[in-house]
């Protein structure tokens, strides 16, 4: 697969994203294990996107417009 077919999803800015921003790839960072909102803005590390949870963001991929409007970033 290419890296526009690849989506790292993970927990840990420090780790999992920076880990798929390395790598060309999008990111999504869900806030529902070890990095919070003040970490994510505080770093230089960027996501593509940010999501409360991986059922926010299932939510999203659905096309359900409510969890769209909700994304943080």
């Amino acid at each position: 697969y290419s890296a526009g077919q690849t989506l790292m999803i993970g927990d840990r800015i420090y780790t999992d994203i920076a880990c798929g921003v390395n790598a060309g790839v999008d990111t999504v960072l869900v806030l529902s294990g070890e990095t919070d909102e003040q970490t994510a803005a505080a770093s230089s590390i960027r996501p593509t996107w940010i999501f409360r949870d991986i059922q926010q963001l299932l939510e999203a991929m659905r096309g359900e417009e409510a969890a769209r409007q909700e994304v943080i970033f």
